[in-house]
């Protein structure tokens, strides 16, 4: 009988230590962070974390303060946001639309870092690569609103940049008028060994949906109406500018 009351008594003993165990980030004052399991032991006097099959004791006074499992909240969650305010953007689509002046849908790949200004505001910089008649990188300013506190949220954005030109024009542009062309007579050759480019200024504003699917990982579904004009300067003090008024169509993966 004795016997199965000490049995009955380290179960228990047992039982509890392993409900107080918990799994999450332990924040020491030395500036040092631990994840792993962690437990209280000698009546809280000291903190014990398992961790990588090392154990660790720490007195509960250096201790600053814990974050378990289950209060870790990400970086767009329903209550208030933790340590994180980074987050990154990755995103890849179409720029659709057809026209006589490129492609049908360039490919478009960006990036962007993010910083939350507060829970709903964010605001960042980025760049990318998209392929029109010349390959360009897109260099913007990325302002995001999100309309919920929740893991699941539409957004508004708007990226402001330029297009810098990554390669040199292959494309022969006709009917082209001269910069100086109502102060002079109109000349014979219209500049047909082709054109620098220049790139030019970006606009894209646009609605997307954002589904985060755990701590530090979410994707993301974007439309939006992008506008660029793209700069060329040929012979003879010719130039031109051609307009992109397109429908970007993107899907990305949110990280921190």
């Amino acid at each position: 009988m004795k016997k199965l009351i000490v049995l009955l008594c380290i179960s228990a003993l047992s039982l509890s230590v392993f409900a107080q165990s918990e799994k999450g980030h332990v924040y020491l004052k030395n500036g040092s962070i631990i994840k792993g399991k962690y437990t209280y032991i000698n009546d809280g006097k000291q903190l014990q974390i398992e961790s990588a099959g090392n154990v660790w004791i720490f007195d509960a006074g250096e201790v600053d303060h814990i974050a378990s499992k289950r209060d870790v909240k990400t970086m767009f969650d329903e209550e208030t946001v933790t340590d994180v305010k980074w987050f990154f953007r990755t995103e890849m689509g179409v720029l659709a639309g057809n026209s006589d002046n490129s492609q049908s849908a360039p490919f478009s790949l960006t990036g962007s870092a993010n910083y939350l200004v507060d829970q709903n505001l964010s605001v960042g910089l980025g760049f990318g690569v998209e392929f029109l008649k010349e390959s360009y990188m897109p260099v913007f300013a990325n302002f995001e609103y999100r309309f919920k506190n929740q893991l699941s949220s539409p957004y508004v954005f708007l990226k402001a940049g330029y297009q810098v030109p990554i390669e040199d024009s292959n494309e022969i542009y006709y009917d082209v008028y001269p910069i100086w062309s109502s102060f002079a007579p109109w000349p014979q050759d219209m500049g047909q060994n082709g054109f620098d480019c220049k790139g030019g200024v970006l606009i894209n504003p646009g609605l997307g949906y954002q589904q985060m699917l755990s701590n530090g990982l979410g994707i993301n579904f974007a439309v939006g109406y992008q506008f660029h004009r793209l700069n060329y300067d040929g012979e003879n003090d010719y130039s031109l500018d051609i307009d992109y008024n397109r429908v970007t169509v993107k899907i990305g993966i949110i990280f921190n």
